[in-house]
């Protein structure tokens, strides 16, 4: 398993660390327990040497490192990926273990990857997490390293022996923008672990986060950046105000190009509705604290253009806590409309603060709700994905053939 420049033992919530921190984490954790042995290779820019770091029985974390290439980087970025590559397939061919496959996680791993199957002659599964064409379509932002990452998702790709999406939006993404092969496309959706994302009384989860004054809390959960929405929910809290008491609490830090700036105006809002007493940041934290913020939560808020999946959904609502977030991508598969949380066509602050409010409003429903979304977030678990990736290699591995492609040639 390749995570080339996000660690998956980093705490999600900020910088590159998101949801793919916890895929890799999990993904591994749960493929190890059915009996896979896996080592994950991560880029470190804070090591001269080799670290590798025993997760669990069957499961290595091999910190390698990277030479800053401009002095600034905080992280491994597409420069040090020749390193990288070289170190990676070292270490694999100095192993006692025979590796059946690699799997890339995000484009730059991809890169790399793409070095290991042919120098090991194995297959190549690749997860991207987000895609540059797609964000394009969504209203991101072009950087000067667009074009080489489409270059590159194309290679990748190619060369890819499986690719997995999570949902259906990521699957036709990848088919309609990218003109993968239907038969390389497999549906892989992601899970929750139960020990840490079930349901809890508020009342105790409330009191140690140190809001237990009654008023309802409305919890936004990620990186803060545009196309996640952090500034339309606090949009949506000062409309919320105009129909009843309410907190907002955001957990996370920026991310991505116009991180900064998307923080910048979250606090420009917050002062300009004068919000300073209702609203608060909150660190990027831990699974284990993060649970409690959820069951802290009256409604857990997504507000985001898109998602490929929707994980922080699903974790709030694996905790009982209902979910308003946006109609759009991955999220139409983890929230049962009207039943498990509440989905947003219009995407505006008024529509979002009018379907919380009506939430709040009806008890029973609400009550309701949140035994639904628990009940249906059980359906999703890290086990049946681990089982369902084993399924996929077992028969590229059966077929016996390497994709190959016009790049590699």
């Amino acid at each position: 398993m390749i995570s080339y420049h996000a660690s998956p033992v980093a705490v999600p919530g900020s910088g590159v660390n998101g949801g793919m921190n916890v895929y890799v984490r999990a993904l591994t954790t749960h493929l190890a327990r059915a009996g896979v042995e896996c080592d994950i290779f991560s880029a470190s820019l804070n090591t001269t040497r080799v670290e590798s770091t025993r997760l669990e029985s069957g499961l290595w974390l091999h910190s390698l490192p990277v030479q800053k290439h401009t002095g600034v980087e905080t992280t491994p970025d597409y420069t040090g990926i020749p390193e990288f590559a070289d170190r990676v397939v070292e270490h694999m061919l100095r192993s006692p273990i025979r590796y059946d496959a690699v799997h890339a996680n995000y484009w730059l791993s991809g890169v790399a990857a793409h070095r290991v199957k042919h120098d090991l002659d194995i297959p190549m599964i690749t997860t991207f997490h987000t895609l540059e064409k797609a964000k394009h379509s969504l209203g991101a932002l072009i950087d000067n390293r667009s074009s080489l990452r489409i270059h590159q998702e194309a290679r990748i790709l190619g060369c890819s022996d499986a690719v997995l999406a999570s949902g259906d939006d990521e699957a036709k993404w990848l088919l309609d923008l990218y003109q993968a092969p239907e038969e390389k496309v497999v549906q892989l959706p992601l899970g929750i672990d139960r020990a840490f994302f079930s349901p809890g009384p508020p009342g105790p989860a409330r009191e140690a986060i140190g809001f237990d004054d009654g008023i309802p809390i409305v919890l936004y959960v990620g990186r803060i950046q545009s196309l996640k929405g952090t500034a339309l929910a606090v949009e949506t809290l000062a409309h919320l105000l105009a129909r009843r008491s309410a907190r907002l609490i955001i957990v996370g830090g920026p991310s991505g190009l116009d991180g900064e700036r998307e923080f910048k105006r979250v606090s420009e809002l917050v002062s300009s509705h004068g919000l300073d007493e209702l609203v608060t940041v909150v660190d990027p934290m831990s699974h284990e604290l993060l649970s409690t913020y959820y069951r802290a939560a009256d409604v857990v808020i997504v507000p985001s253009v898109s998602e490929s999946f929707g994980l922080v959904a699903l974790e709030a609502m694996g905790c009982g806590t209902p979910v308003v977030a946006t109609d759009a991508g991955g999220l139409r598969t983890v929230v049962d409309a009207g039943r498990s949380g509440i989905l947003v066509k219009d995407r505006q602050a008024s529509a979002f603060a009018q379907a919380i409010d009506s939430l709040l409003a009806n008890p029973v429903q609400y009550r309701a709700m949140s035994q639904r979304a628990a009940s249906r977030a059980e359906s999703f678990t890290w086990a049946a994905s681990a089982q369902r990736l084993i399924s996929v290699v077992d028969r590229i591995v059966a077929q016996d053939v390497l994709v190959n492609c016009m790049s590699c040639a």
